[in-house]
């Protein structure tokens, strides 16, 4: 069931998989103490059509059955945005949450893809379980 998710340090619209809902969780935690401010530029998407990607949507994307987030970043104390440019630069204040995010939460980032996507964070079951990702899939598009 997809759900509106909000969290102390997440901004912007965030609907996910209510099973997605924990990992977002632990993201906002570390957000918290790394004082990051995580802004949702997309998360649930009914179509792989997406216009302005910055890499193009799989056909089984996550972001299809609400288990990915795509985001930038803000430094809450002194208002320093890190962007897709900015996060996939691997140095400085986001590369520490961005890390500790991938050590401590569950959720893969983006950045370790083969065609980077350094905004993009998911559970990959499209790849560790995709029996289920077609069974969510089904429930949100009946044939």
């Amino acid at each position: 069931m997809i759900i509106k998710f909000t969290a102390s340090n997440f901004e912007g619209k965030c609907d996910v998989d209510t099973d997605f809902v924990p990992y977002l969780k632990k993201m906002n935690e570390i957000a918290v103490k790394h004082e990051m401010a995580v802004i949702v530029t997309s998360s649930f998407r009914n179509s792989i059509n997406v216009k302005g990607a910055i890499v193009p949507p799989a056909k089984m994307s996550n972001h299809l059955i609400g288990f990915a987030i795509d985001c930038n970043l803000r430094y809450k104390p002194t208002g320093e945005y890190f962007n897709s440019k900015k996060m996939g630069d691997n140095e400085g204040l986001d590369l520490l949450f961005c890390e500790d995010v991938v050590n401590n939460s569950g959720l893969r980032w983006g950045q370790a893809f083969k065609t980077r996507d350094s905004v993009h964070w998911d559970l990959p079951i499209n790849l560790t379980n995709p029996d289920l990702w077609h069974q969510k899939y089904n429930e949100l598009y009946p044939a």
